[in-house]
């Protein structure tokens, strides 16, 4: 039966037409993705004629997919996990930042020609820098894990002016991975412990900054830490944990209740994705937009 409203009086939907240009976000799974009201909310605020479309893309299928967002002539589009490095051989240029953190998050198609960025150690730095008020120059720095997420910020650290990296893992062999590639690449300033090591230990006690970027205690493990009770924060120390669900884990409270200085993983997913809009428009956003659409995004995040 044909679906009838007399109350309904239709007005035209002109939010999509023959002129709107399109960016996109492929992963798996992607429903979970809130880059969609990021930046539709963004370009929506600065009357922007671009849409941001979220597709699920099976790993069989990424090449195809990658075609397909050059022959459809999209702006750009983000990849999300676990395409980050895959997707690397399907682009036509990596910029050497990308290269050596060994992921791309965000593309650009120039022309029909596809460059590749990593905005996640961008975010992270943009963020850290807001919450804590300084920087990373002549830092001794001590990082918690040795994944993807380490080797983009081991490699940001460095090339800001870290005076040290100390990488801090429970499998040596990947904190030592992510150390040749900072000293052999950008300057000999990172250094490999293993996390059960005394080294270790005074390693995190020296460092004026703490990073944390392992998955302990990340929702629904809350209760986990990424460190026993035997490594001891000092009250001068600036923690920072990339997770951001919960908004506070048990390593920020352990800190806190040192005094320490702490900031989540909030701020990074924000700004990794406000550098992605800058390097497909061009536009940089005002402090006042900034604010705003920060506003906006925790509410997607409540």
């Amino acid at each position: 039966m044909p679906f009838k409203n007399s109350e309904v009086n239709m007005q035209v939907d002109n939010r999509v037409t023959g002129k709107t240009r399109l960016i996109g976000v492929i992963g798996n799974p992607i429903a979970h993705s809130i880059s969609p009201q990021l930046h539709n909310t963004i370009c929506s605020h600065l009357n922007l004629d671009l849409v941001y479309v979220p597709f699920r893309v099976e790993r069989n299928d990424l090449e195809q997919a990658i075609k397909g967002f050059k022959a459809l002539n999209f702006i750009g589009f983000n990849i999300t996990i676990p395409y980050k490095k895959d997707v690397m051989k399907y682009i036509d240029e990596n910029t050497k930042e990308a290269l050596l953190m060994g992921a791309v998050n965000t593309v650009k198609n120039i022309d029909g020609r596809l460059y590749g960025y990593n905005t996640d150690a961008e975010g992270f730095s943009r963020s850290f820098k807001e919450g804590s008020g300084i920087s990373f120059r002549e830092r001794e720095i001590a990082l918690l894990g040795a994944g993807g997420t380490a080797r983009a910020i081991a490699v940001k650290l460095a090339l800001e002016g870290a005076r040290k990296i100390n990488i801090l893992n429970r499998t040596i062999s990947k904190a030592e991975e992510i150390t040749e590639i900072v000293n052999n690449n950008v300057k000999p300033v990172a250094y490999a412990h293993l996390l059960e090591s005394v080294t270790a230990r005074e390693a995190f006690a020296r460092s004026s900054v703490i990073i944390n970027t392992t998955p302990a205690g990340m929702h629904p493990d809350i209760d986990s830490c990424p460190v026993g009770n035997d490594f001891e924060f000092s009250p001068e120390q600036i923690v920072y944990d990339v997770i951001y669900n919960p908004v506070k884990t048990r390593f920020l409270h352990r800190a806190e209740e040192k005094g320490c200085k702490t900031v989540n993983g909030l701020g990074m997913l924000f700004y990794q994705g406000i550098y992605a809009f800058e390097i497909w428009t061009g536009i940089r956003l005002d402090d006042e937009t900034l604010k705003e659409s920060y506003k906006s995004f925790l509410t997607i995040m409540a």
